[in-house]
């Protein structure tokens, strides 16, 4: 049996949550993953947290209420931090990112350190993505891509082993936390599958001129780390 803590940042994800977790317990092989949620919320608007704790009766979630809205990276460092097992993994609530490869996701982590699932391999699909974002994200990837040595660098969907974050300070503010943990990790082998990038259903997206300069920054501070580190 492996154990799991899912982090799972919202903010105005209120509709969306009890079909998050829906989906998932109805996918899950609870045979061999003994998981647990962690919700980080950010004083939603919307009373994502208050559902979010109205759940608690029917799913094993850590709710984590925070003042304010403080930042997807650092929401998901918080949510680390809360975890005690040993293994550890990111999803978005917004339905955006497809259950169905977590099995797969959970398994490849026997062999591999960090189990990505992946926007840009050949079966990949991305449902409607308009064309600036998929601009961006295959700007940003292919700026990164060498740094990263993944083909996905900028998922928001991946699990890994805890002991690669071991003695790893994780600081990003932003958004691609997981480009942070795959230049500063512990890790010798990365295992990423294709997925469906899903339409949001009762939510938009979270992302704003901040989160690209938060980003921009990253690349040239983390691109320097890389460098000297070798």
């Amino acid at each position: 049996m492996k154990y799991i803590s899912l982090v799972i940042p919202t903010f105005n994800e209120a509709k969306n949550l009890p079909l998050f977790f829906d989906e998932i317990e109805g996918i899950i092989d609870k045979s061999s993953f003994d998981l647990e949620y962690i919700v980080v919320d950010d004083n939603s608007p919307d009373g994502t947290g208050q559902v979010a704790d109205n759940l608690k009766s029917q799913y094993p979630i850590k709710v984590i209420h925070r003042a304010g809205k403080l930042g997807l990276g650092s929401a998901v460092i918080e949510g680390f931090k809360m975890s005690d097992r040993e293994i550890v993994g990111v999803m978005d609530a917004d339905l955006s990112h497809d259950p169905i490869i977590i099995n797969s996701l959970l398994n490849a982590l026997g062999e591999y350190d960090i189990a990505i699932g992946s926007r840009f391999m050949d079966s990949s699909v991305v449902e409607s993505w308009v064309w600036w974002r998929r601009l961006i994200s295959v700007v940003g990837v292919f700026l990164i891509k060498k740094i990263s040595r993944a083909e996905d660098p900028l998922s928001g969907y991946f699990f890994i082993k805890k002991s690669v974050l071991s003695g790893v300070v994780l600081d990003t503010k932003g958004y691609k936390i997981l480009f942070e943990i795959l230049v500063k990790g512990k890790w010798n082998k990365i295992k990423e599958i294709p997925f469906i990038f899903r339409m949001r259903k009762f939510s938009t997206s979270k992302l704003n001129y901040n989160e690209y300069w938060l980003f921009a920054k990253q690349v040239i501070g983390y691109s320097f780390y890389a460098f000297f580190r070798k």
